[in-house]
């Protein structure tokens, strides 16, 4: 028994499974975080896991996708394999003596990678079932095309090295001249010992064959490390390659054919820095610390003074004329946003109120409706696009008829910003397509765009983050924020490939609702707000303390503030954009400010664009009393209203370390709510017996299978998301909506 214990510990697959665990552990990151992605751990709150378990191509999961998806894996465990064997081939002098020693190295290696394959494949097989709803023979198909991509890249990789073996053997053989030198070098004994070597008893030389581990007391050591250094060189030669492979993609991500699926990219990506990280210990050895370190260093400086500079621009603006940007500060925004300019703001509003007024009856009073929606990627878009659809279609246009005012955050302005603009299409009579409540507009909205972004951000980001277009004589970068943009545009029939200013004549005469799009200013927490009119009485609110003679700015204008930047030209995709940077998932977009100060996701301040709305109300409140029947305050949530998360009954460790440091970021978005509740509470003395709030939420059917707050959503989580409409709540809601309606005529 003792004797195959030893046996099994100082079998090949065994030592080279530990010395993983005891040198170079970094390298077990990239698997720690793959297993960890698809079994629902890493990044599943972004759906991290549909990367890898339905990796679109091409807008389809199909089994040309599934086959991209075999191709990566193969490649990332190749590069596993290569980058393994050049650290730790060294303290295996027996395979210089086999034939195909890299061949024998990678079957002896099998044992993570293939725990993984087993893994994604058992992973995938669930994912299909029960997200994607696929039928056994499509799963089956799906499963088929991953095994032949990976089997493919596994084939010729071993037939590139099986080459290499034997091109090897012939300039070993040329450089030590006739065979009796050569067998006379080879077996001459080496006298100082190797104390890296490791114990082996035995090996598998086939997958069905087990061989003992052959003594190699009687080499040369110079003889096998020059053999290692040759299969070494062989190695290198495929990370080269990969990069090569890298920046092509990256060039050719314009187009569709060419954008692979984000896991697939980011597989590549893994295996491009394994491959970099081995190639770069083993040429620098002792001096890769202190190497890397100069390299930081040298980097930071870099970016530091401006040498390198890839910061997201919001695209359309002039980032040029940097003499004529605008000063930010506190005194300039408070001599910029004076009250004077306010008034004036208040003016125009007001006669977009009039306007509004003139499409009902001479003499009526209409209900005033505002809407707000919250962030939560395309879960909330999709929400958002689904009750706007059902509630317009059931009132006969008198939702959006009726509604002046829309703003939000992140992914329910994605959504509203759709529906309206399909709503000024229809009332132009230029709606090509369906019927404007056509669930079609649904599944455009719904499509992937988390694909492009994370492969762009494997690819562009790191790879190329030279890359650049151009609008005019403005360069902006080709990054995950482009990438965003353009998938956007394409999954929307490029509808929403306008200016925001392409929308100031229909907001003026009131054809459609206003919109406001918010983001979070970085610097000092202050709100953005974009929209084609002028709204700079949002930017402080009225009060004053009788011994300050000045205005609390909390806001900035940007159509007014950055007017010399030519702010009217900014792109519609780059205002949603703004509104809903996810940090780390979009660039933080960079404004030609002095100094330069950058914005991310409006729900940092407000995920329910409800104070915007509130202060509107506020600062129109006479107006609105004096011509109107009321206000119906419509709020459409993707989460459910003061739920309770499960509280934890007993803490370990790792609870009484991290909670007191991230409690404030796990009930932000309750917080906001209870905050906001209070303002409401207020708001309703401004308009008594005539404000009706009403809130529809996305319930989902089974809590613990909610839609991931995610730029990606499944099939499953669609329907359940459609499915939400016929809560209880939202029905009753509804109900309510239909009454103050008619209430108010």
């Amino acid at each position: 028994m003792k004797r195959l214990w030893l046996r099994f510990f100082y079998s090949f697959p065994i030592q080279l499974l530990l010395l993983h665990f005891r040198k170079y552990q970094i390298l077990l990151i990239f698997w720690a975080i793959l297993f960890s992605t698809i079994n629902g751990g890493f990044a599943k709150l972004f759906g991290g896991d549909a990367l890898y378990l339905a990796p679109e191509y091409m807008g389809k999961v199909n089994f040309y996708s599934t086959t991209v998806m075999g191709v990566a894996t193969a490649i990332f465990t190749m590069s596993w394999n290569i980058t393994t064997f050049i650290l730790h081939s060294g303290r295996f002098k027996f395979l210089a003596t086999t034939s195909q020693p890299f061949f024998r190295y990678c079957l002896n290696n099998a044992i993570i990678p293939g725990v993984f394959l087993l893994n994604l494949l058992w992973r995938g097989w669930q994912y299909q079932r029960w997200q994607e709803l696929n039928s056994i023979p499509q799963v089956f198909l799906l499963a088929e095309g991953f095994i032949c991509g990976f089997l493919v890249v596994i084939f010729f990789s071993f037939f590139y090295f099986f080459n290499a073996d034997k091109n090897i053997g012939r300039r070993l053989y040329k450089k030590f001249g006739n065979p009796r030198n050569f067998l006379k070098t080879v077996l001459k004994p080496t006298q100082e010992r190797d104390e890296n070597t490791l114990p082996v008893i035995n090996y598998f030389s086939s997958p069905w064959r087990v061989r003992r581990a052959r003594n190699v007391d009687h080499y040369n050591k110079h003889y096998l490390d020059n053999i290692f250094k040759q299969h070494h060189f062989a190695a290198m030669i495929t990370v080269g390659l990969a990069l090569v492979f890298l920046v092509i993609m990256a060039y050719l991500m314009d187009y569709n054919a060419f954008r692979i699926p984000a896991g697939a990219s980011v597989m590549i990506f893994f295996a491009f820095l394994i491959g970099v990280a081995g190639a770069y210990a083993y040429l620098l050895e002792t001096w890769a610390i202190p190497i890397l370190i100069g390299l930081i260093l040298g980097m930071n400086w870099m970016v530091k003074n401006q040498w390198i500079d890839n910061r997201n621009k919001a695209y359309g603006l002039d980032y040029i004329e940097k003499d004529k940007r605008p000063l930010y500060s506190v005194q300039s925004l408070q001599d910029f946003f004076t009250a004077s300019r306010s008034e004036a703001d208040k003016k125009q509003t007001l006669q977009i109120l009039e306007n509004w007024k003139a499409k009902f009856p001479a003499g009526s009073k209409p209900p005033f409706i505002v809407i707000n929606t919250s962030g939560g990627g395309s879960r909330s878009a999709a929400w958002t696009m689904n009750v706007l659809q059902r509630y317009d279609s059931l009132t006969k246009g008198k939702l959006l008829k009726h509604t002046m005012l829309m703003t939000g955050a992140s992914g329910g302005m994605m959504g509203a910003t759709y529906f309206r603009e399909l709503y000024l299409r229809e009332q132009m009579g230029k709606l090509n397509g369906p019927d404007l409540y056509d669930s079609l507009y649904c599944d455009r909205i719904s499509r992937d765009l988390l694909n492009s972004v994370f492969s762009s951000f494997a690819v562009n980001d790191f790879i190329t983050p030279f890359r650049h277009f151009y609008i005019g004589k403005n360069r902006y970068a080709k990054d995950r924020g482009y990438a965003f943009e353009m998938q956007l545009n394409i999954n929307t029939d490029n509808v929403l490939n306008k200016t925001v200013s392409d929308y100031r004549e229909a907001e003026f005469t009131a054809k459609i609702p206003m919109m406001i799009w918010c983001a979070t200013i970085n610097a000092d927490g202050r709100r953005l707000f974009i929209s084609p009119q002028p709204v700079s009485y949002l930017c402080a609110a009225d009060y004053q303390y009788p011994t300050r003679s000045i205005r609390d700015i909390d806001g900035v204008d940007f159509g007014q503030f950055f007017n010399l930047q030519h702010a009217e030209h900014l792109r519609v995709t780059s205002a949603i954009r703004m509104s809903a940077t996810f940090p780390y998932v979009l660039p933080n977009v960079f404004l030609p400010s002095n100094p330069i100060v950058d914005v991310m996701d409006a729900g940092i301040r407000d995920n329910f664009g409800q104070e915007t709305s509130l202060r509107f109300l506020y600062t129109f409140r006479e107006w609105i009393n004096e011509n109107t029947s009321g206000v119906i305050f419509m709020q459409i949530r993707d989460t459910r209203k003061n739920d309770v998360s499960p509280i934890k009954q007993k803490k370990d460790l790792g609870d009484l370390i991290f909670e007191p440091l991230f409690s404030m970021q796990a009930h932000w978005m309750s917080m906001q709510d209870f905050h906001q509740d209070h303002l409401i509470n207020y708001m309703e003395g401004y308009f008594p017996g005539k404000f009706k709030r009403l809130i529809f939420q996305y319930v989902p059917q089974q809590a613990e299978k909610a839609a991931a707050l995610s730029l990606h959503l499944t099939p499953r989580e669609k329907q359940d998301i459609a499915r939400g409409l016929e809560n209880p709540g939202n029905i009753q809601a509804f109900q309510l909506l239909q009454e103050a309606l008619e209430e108010f005529k």
